[in-house]
């Protein structure tokens, strides 16, 4: 008789906040912006808490990957974009809406634009909008736990209080939202490199 060891390899990733610790909000927040079904929002995605009406939206932020066009827009695996969100380059022209997302390459997502998004390219950062060249929401929160989206209504949980890993951050900051280290509208949420 032998023993048997099986291995089992688990996908995991590197913690968002320093010594895991965050403080959280009570109760929960309400999502105003278009979720898909099966969709995570990670912990440490920025948020926009509404205390007056108890709701939360998430910021959804890009980073543009090499190899797109302006209607093929490549963005890493897991962005929280659907289908009918409007997105604008930061800083450029332009907001046309997202017809599709396909999914099928294992390395990125191609966001298909309804038009051309003028001047995007590597690099570049591009987020739902509302105006041309500006993200449609700004965070004062960030997720404090890791959220599937189910086909009934979930709740996000924002935590008030972190040190946020930002080489660890699943989606980029931009430099508008933070003063120093600490995010603009909530210095208890800090960015720290370590």
């Amino acid at each position: 008789m032998a023993i048997n060891f099986a291995k089992t390899s688990f996908e995991g990733r590197s913690p968002i906040f320093w010594r895991g610790e965050c403080k959280v909000l009570p109760g929960g927040f309400k999502p105003v912006n278009s979720l898909a079904v099966g969709m995570v929002v990670f912990r440490g995605t920025p948020l926009f808490v509404d205390f007056e009406n108890m709701t939360a939206a998430v910021v959804k932020v890009a980073t543009v990957l090499d190899g797109g066009t302006t209607t093929k827009v490549r963005v890493a695996k897991g962005s929280n974009f659907v289908a009918g969100d409007t997105v604008t380059k930061i800083g450029g022209t332009g907001t046309p809406t997202i017809s599709s997302i396909d999914k099928s390459n294992s390395a990125y997502d191609v966001l298909n634009l309804s038009a051309g998004l003028t001047g995007v390219g590597k690099d570049d950062i591009i987020a739902e909008a509302e105006t041309e060249g500006t993200a449609k929401y700004t965070p004062n929160m960030v997720s404090a736990t890791d959220l599937e989206v189910k086909d009934k209504l979930d709740t996000l949980d924002a935590a008030y209080d972190a040190l946020v890993l930002k080489k660890n951050a699943h989606y980029p900051i931009l430099d508008s939202w933070v003063t120093g280290v600490c995010l603009t509208n909530n210095p208890n949420i800090m960015f720290i490199n370590q």
